[in-house]
């Protein structure tokens, strides 16, 4: 399945073009905070010519990033911003998102380049376990630590088929847990996701996710 984080993007590779709007930047590379709801982004430029410029449309590649541009007509001179939000929801790892500006005045669209890296709330090793089939249904660990600067109180993990057990255990609370998981068979191909949820202690609910396959 292709990773939907890393949207083709052709044009970034070719040669700037020229364009009638002097931007600041045609890249962003931001950071989140843990638990940020969205990310706002400024892609500011300045009209540099002697005439008025129009912006005729201001497009994202995905739904998850709004943009638009403060006004849609720049005299000569004057400066002005693209502003955008993304909405981080779930996400983790790193986004790739591509604003596509179209202007009266150049003469292919300009592309502005965000990339937003998501840290998780805690790293799962390895994230996902496997079983061969007709071999032994022996139990398989996941280990679960809480990222650094974080306390997160995981109470308890869930398989989303009946295929497989989950128990989790703490090491130590708030920052390590140990993750159980184990077939009740393993005949037949099968596959699941592993749910842990928690609480952060300042009360934002985490569920992190892990992987098992009978293969």
């Amino acid at each position: 399945m292709m990773d939907l984080r890393y949207l083709p993007c052709p044009l970034l590779f070719l040669p700037l073009i020229a364009s009638a709007l002097d931007w600041q930047t045609r890249s962003l590379d931001l950071t989140t905070a843990p638990f940020q709801l969205t990310q706002d982004v400024s892609f500011e430029f300045r009209n540099n010519t002697h005439h008025i410029v129009t912006l005729r449309s201001v497009q994202t590649n995905c739904d998850c990033l709004q943009a638009k541009p403060m006004e849609t007509s720049y005299p000569p001179g004057s400066s002005g911003t693209i502003k955008a939000q993304f909405t981080i929801g779930d996400h983790n790892g790193l986004y790739e998102r591509i604003i596509t500006v179209e202007s009266d005045e150049s003469p292919e669209p300009v592309q502005l380049l965000v990339r937003i890296n998501v840290p998780s709330c805690g790293e799962l090793t390895p994230r996902r376990v496997t079983w061969q089939r007709h071999t032994m249904n022996t139990e398989k660990i996941i280990e679960v630590n809480v990222t650094p600067g974080l306390e997160i109180n995981f109470t308890h993990a869930q398989a989303t088929t009946a295929d497989f057990s989950a128990r989790l255990e703490t090491v130590s609370a708030g920052r390590h847990y140990r993750l159980h998981l184990q077939p009740g068979g393993t005949a037949e191909i099968a596959a699941a996701a592993i749910r842990i949820f928690g609480r952060e202690k300042s009360g934002h609910d985490v569920v992190l996710s892990a992987y098992a396959a009978i293969e």
